[in-house]
């Protein structure tokens, strides 16, 4: 089934609203392409959540392939970032560009890690970005504390009898 979907793109305040027929991509996959004034950025992959305790760290890598999914190569090396590196920073693996390892900084929340790529193999570039969204949670309980909840209250003494 084919289906037609609206797609709106604020770019330098222009608004451009465009239809799109194609077959739905498979569950997961994500791709987005943007074309203005002779630019074109184009971000494609699975999209993927990761959850991190903040006590921990993850080694992380980036895989390509072709248009029928058979395993490809970039040019160069691939290029990481974090969205935010007060959530989570990334560190190259010297000996190979495709693998970064993840380090929760402190703060917790979400960030994006990107890894760009040239994917023209030739003279020219043409960037490809894949993304994974990364949650820094809370890490293991190690301790515990017991704190008093709200304010002292007065206990109410039964009649004397007698």
């Amino acid at each position: 089934m084919v289906d037609l979907h609206r797609v709106e793109i604020v770019f330098a305040n222009v608004l451009k609203i465009m239809e799109v027929a194609e077959e739905p991509p498979p569950r997961g996959h994500s791709q987005v392409r943007i074309t203005f004034d002779g630019f074109v950025i184009t971000a494609e992959g699975e999209h993927v959540m990761y959850t991190l305790p903040v006590d921990h760290t993850v080694k992380m890598q980036v895989g390509y392939v072709d248009a029928a999914g058979n395993p490809a190569t970039v040019d160069g090396a691939v290029v990481w970032q974090s969205s935010d590196v007060s959530i989570v920073s990334v560190s190259v693996d010297p000996t190979d560009s495709t693998i970064c390892r993840a380090i929760p900084v402190g703060s917790l929340g979400q960030a994006q890690i990107t890894a760009t790529a040239d994917a023209d193999l030739g003279q020219g570039v043409r960037g490809l970005i894949t993304t994974c969204e990364i949650e820094i949670v809370g890490g293991e309980a190690v301790a515990g504390s017991i704190q008093p909840v709200g304010e002292p209250e007065p206990i109410g003494h039964p009649e004397p009898r007698g």
